[in-house]
């Protein structure tokens, strides 16, 4: 059986030298996390916070002891999944040593989250949530206020103080447990 392996590239003579070891740094990074279990970590990293996101009545428990009370309508419940996962890629992406490391715990984290509670992500992803959060961390400065004011105006509650707090509240509870939870996972550098 003869196969046709004309779609396969590996190199080409118009590679360039840095193209050629551009290539070849990706690939021995790849090996190197795949080799070592960064990769299969990084994976099951994702899949954890995701079921954790997922599961309502255990998460409103783990942060109602660290934030208290806190309200329990759907649109309410909405916004806190969205800042905790929020919170969760950025995280991933800020503790997790290699940014090919960062890239697979983020897509597990998703295709969990689609497969466990699809109509959640439908609704994230086609959401502008993610714009207002981003920014508040480009700021750089007063990370979690930035955040908490986000929240607040995401809920629909402008400069209510309550949903300020608890923006602000939730995302240092969530980036607290997460980079645990990261660092549990013992990454090799």
């Amino acid at each position: 059986m003869l196969f046709d392996d004309s779609d396969i590239k590996i190199f080409s003579d118009s590679d360039t030298p840095a193209e050629v070891s551009n290539e070849v740094a990706v690939i021995a990074e790849m090996t190197k996390h795949r080799s070592n279990g960064n990769i299969l970590k990084a994976k099951q990293l994702g899949k954890h916070l995701a079921e954790i996101f997922v599961d309502e009545p255990s998460l409103l428990s783990q942060l109602e002891a660290e934030v208290g009370e806190i309200k329990r309508d759907e649109d309410d419940m909405y916004h806190i999944k969205v800042l905790l996962v929020f919170t969760a890629e950025y995280c991933i992406n800020r503790f997790l040593p290699a940014t090919l490391l960062s890239n697979t715990a983020v897509n597990a984290l998703y295709d969990t989250v689609i497969k466990k509670a699809a109509e959640f992500y439908d609704r994230l992803d086609d959401a502008a949530e993610y714009s207002f959060y981003y920014l508040a961390v480009r700021k750089a400065v007063e990370i979690s206020k930035n955040i908490g004011v986000s929240f607040a105006m995401l809920c629909g509650e402008g400069k209510n103080e309550y949903y300020t707090n608890l923006g602000k509240r939730l995302f240092e509870v969530a980036e607290h447990e997460i980079e645990k939870i990261i660092n549990s996972y013992n990454f090799e550098k």
